[in-house]
């Protein structure tokens, strides 16, 4: 994967989760203020807007583009979540020009584990951590070195983390305090991180 396939596979992702607003929205209605999907569509269309506007020319400035801004544009909580996931990305990728499958898995991790050092989410508290989670894992221990086999059995991997949320009792934000009412719902996060990946993912190149 080159500078143009991540700017191909950031676009496609973005481009899924904005397609997903009202599902979003309905989904973060059950346990949240509902505004969930509208959030994210700002930030990830501002995230197309700064690197179509900046055009980096380097993998880690495309990724520092897009975090910088959604820190300057998404509001709400997940706002700060997603940029800082971005902002590591970037890092992970300092003087890298081609990404193969070990690449990816430490670019996604990067970004995990800086979610988790700003949220303090850990798997199972029925977050998107739970979803990005199991997606590095994938990753990591793909045994392949084909990118898009790669991505596409991480995003199902994510898929099925997402669902997991389902059955999870939430430990952080607004739906926390519905405790054991929150079971048998969704979480709007885990499932607009799934988008994302499956659209990266789907639009992957070797």
């Amino acid at each position: 994967m080159k500078l143009e396939d991540l700017k191909r596979a950031v676009f496609a992702g973005a481009d899924n989760v904005i397609s997903r607003e009202l599902e979003l929205c309905e989904l973060d209605s059950v346990v949240g203020d509902g505004d969930h999907g509208i959030t994210v569509r700002k930030g990830y269309q501002k995230v197309e807007r700064s690197i179509e506007e900046q055009d980096p020319d380097t993998m880690s400035g495309l990724m520092l583009s897009a975090g910088l801004g959604l820190a300057d544009t998404a509001g709400g909580a997940i706002g700060p979540i997603l940029a800082t996931m971005f902002l590591g990305f970037s890092d992970s990728l300092k003087g890298k020009e081609e990404l193969g499958v070990s690449d990816l898995a430490d670019m996604f991790a990067a970004g995990l584990d800086r979610i988790q050092d700003l949220g303090g989410a850990k798997a199972g508290d029925c977050t998107m951590v739970d979803t990005l989670l199991p997606f590095v894992e994938s990753l990591r221990n793909a045994g392949t070195e084909d990118v898009k086999a790669a991505l596409e059995a991480a995003a199902e991997k994510g898929f099925e983390g997402s669902e997991s949320t389902r059955d999870m009792i939430p430990k952080l934000g607004r739906a926390k305090n519905l405790a054991e009412r929150a079971i048998g719902y969704l979480d709007a996060g885990s499932r607009s991180m799934y988008y994302f990946l499956k659209g990266f993912a789907d639009s992957s190149v070797v």
